[in-house]
């Protein structure tokens, strides 16, 4: 994952005054503040999120808690004061996808919005009643993590920077059963083909990153999607980790900044997580042609079924 280390807008905000807060948001680059976690809020209630951010065009800026840009994956919530940087030039949209799965999005050149020159209106956000289906759990388990493990959260929100190879050539995100044999892990190679591959697994920590050790050797694997083969995984126990591919092409064997989120399950839970998951792979594939959050906020449910 890219680690991104930058001077936090939010503190400078503070120290500044409201006044300039709006004015020095505008004018820090997109580039560092989009890729910085501590713009979150602090949420004790996960009930009270009510979407999360999929795009914005131009400088947002969430009032309520002086988080300015609003960034990928940015929680909101019935009290966010959603409002564009006053030095923020056209055009100025911001997309959120609700918790009943809608993607609505806020355009200030559109009458309904008032020219933003107030809060958005978020009430077309919420539910009466919030649908109980797959995107219902899915959006629970999300929010849950959101609000009792930010620092979690957060690194799947970063992780939206991580390159993933190709569509047609990528390791996939999946729950893979651990057995005496070692690790099943066709459905993560599912879309690579047949071949050798270098591969390492690493455990997550607490705070969702993953520790791979420094002088570590990979695993040569070979993949036959017609017979699978476990994966060597003696020392794995139930719980997250990343596969990692190294690449070669250079001549000496490298980690590669392409992985897979993988839910290592015992064979006891493995069919219950792997159909919870999958469901939810379903339901969301749509989301892929316009929404870079998705395959973030997939690996976020995947890692909140860890917990179960």
């Amino acid at each position: 994952m890219l680690t991104f280390e930058s001077v936090h807008r939010s503190d400078v905000c503070r120290m500044m005054g409201a006044c300039i807060l709006l004015l020095g948001c505008a004018q820090m680059s997109d580039a560092s503040a989009q890729h910085r976690a501590s713009d979150c809020p602090k949420i004790s209630d996960p009930a009270a999120i009510i979407g999360t951010v999929v795009s914005a065009q131009g400088n947002w800026c969430d009032r309520s808690c002086e988080s300015c840009p609003l960034s990928k994956m940015y929680p909101v919530t019935a009290t966010s004061q959603l409002i564009p940087a006053k030095a923020t030039v056209e055009p100025l949209t911001v997309t959120i996808r609700s918790r009943w799965g809608a993607k609505e999005i806020f355009d200030c050149s559109n009458p309904r919005e008032l020219g933003c020159k107030r809060p958005l209106d978020l009430s077309r956000l919420v539910v009466q009643e919030q649908p109980r289906n797959v995107l219902g759990a899915f959006w629970d388990a999300i929010t849950e993590l959101a609000a009792d493990r930010p620092k979690v959260y957060d690194s799947f929100r970063q992780g939206i920077l991580s390159s993933r190879g190709s569509e047609q050539q990528r390791l996939s995100d999946d729950v893979a059963e651990l057995t005496p044999q070692g690790l099943k892990v066709e459905n993560i190679l599912s879309l690579l083909p047949a071949g050798k591959y270098l591969l390492e697994l690493c455990p997550l920590n607490d705070g969702g990153d993953a520790v791979c050790p420094d002088e570590s050797i990979p695993v040569e694997y070979s993949w036959n999607p017609k017979e699978p083969a476990p994966y060597p995984a003696s020392n794995a126990r139930p719980g997250m980790y990343r596969l990692y591919q190294y690449d070669s092409s250079n001549g000496t064997p490298r980690r590669s900044r392409h992985y897979a989120a993988v839910l290592v399950s015992d064979e006891k839970k493995y069919s219950t997580l792997a159909s919870d998951f999958h469901q939810v792979i379903e339901a969301t594939r749509s989301w892929d042609t316009d929404d870079p959050t998705a395959p973030a906020l997939r690996r976020a449910y995947l890692y909140s079924l860890s917990r179960r």
